[in-house]
């Protein structure tokens, strides 16, 4: 819903898109990391570090590929009203 108000203006739809890369790049972070911070959480067993570590990529590349394409969107809207 708040993205479908962002469609018709291209300059808000930008910094959203940004955002959404941004928090994909620093679960990515968090993604790669885990396995050295894992063993400070109370053991649960390597399935479940490497369950929790695949959703924590799977959110990652998500909301990476929605900032990319709300970002394409918004440049070609913006291109659209220029012309």
């Amino acid at each position: 819903m708040i993205l479908r108000k962002l469609e018709n203006s291209p300059e808000k739809m930008i910094p959203v898109a940004m955002a959404f890369v941004v928090v994909g790049l620093s679960l990515l972070t968090i993604g790669i990391t885990w396995p050295r911070f894992s063993p400070s959480i109370p053991h649960l067993g390597t399935d479940w570090n490497d369950f929790f570590r695949g959703v924590i990529f799977g959110i990652a590349i998500v909301l990476e590929i929605a900032g990319v394409v709300l970002a394409v969107k918004a440049a070609a809207a913006k291109n659209r009203k220029a012309q």
